[in-house]
């Protein structure tokens, strides 16, 4: 196997686990036991840690090992209010040019949202959530919007599972509602009460990131 393909599995593995919450925040991860586990040489997997030390998910910790970030209450706000934003020019330009919305598209999304609750797959249940703010997102066919949304969605996974793992007793899964809501309100062309739900989510998700540090 060539050296770029160990590199990859190595990448794609690691942060698989940090994404779903394995390797919770705080963690100290060590090479050795990495390259053990993965039954590869430490070579692929410090460049992984490279790789996923740029995009902020690791530390390198001279002698030390390489710790698991924990993402900071900021970082947090910052990709909520970017993406909300976006949400309600989406809704505005849909109230002012007659943008079209893919209704069945947001139906299908809503559905597999739903259905991975059921199933208590949170991570999967986060994953159709940002998938149905993306398609009201997709009106304004803006690349970069849309670049921004998928940049952000496996740190919105893994924020809301590790919470979701470190808060199980807590109420979950909340978007089921405001999605459904959302839903009823763009499909009945009601996009004055979408706006307004979509703010109404803004203004709860960030008083929970402030008062509890999660979303």
């Amino acid at each position: 196997m060539s050296s770029k393909s160990l590199i990859d599995i190595a990448y794609t593995e690691i942060r698989q686990k940090i994404i779903l919450g394995d390797f919770m925040p705080g963690t100290l991860l060590s090479e050795n036991e990495l390259a053990n586990e993965l039954n590869m040489s430490r070579t692929p997997i410090r460049t992984a840690i490279s790789h996923l030390e740029s995009e902020g998910f690791v530390v390198s910790l001279k002698n030390r090992g390489i710790l698991v970030k924990e993402i900071s209450v900021k970082e947090i706000l910052d990709m909520i209010e970017v993406m909300i934003s976006f949400q309600i020019q989406a809704l505005d330009s849909i109230i002012e040019r007659g943008c079209p919305i893919d209704i069945p598209e947001l139906e299908k999304c809503l559905n597999k949202q739903i259905e991975a609750s059921r199933q208590d797959n949170y991570p999967e249940h986060v994953r159709y959530s940002h998938m149905f703010s993306r398609c009201i997102i997709s009106v304004l066919n803006n690349q970069v919007m849309l670049q921004n949304m998928d940049s952000y969605q496996d740190k919105i996974i893994m924020i809301a599972t590790i919470n979701w793992k470190r808060t199980p007793h807590q109420p979950h899964y909340s978007y089921n509602r405001i999605n459904e809501s959302l839903y009823q309100a763009l499909a009945s062309s009601d996009f004055e009460g979408a706006k307004q739900i979509v703010k109404e989510a803004l203004r709860n998700t960030r008083n929970r990131v402030v008062t509890e540090g999660r979303m």
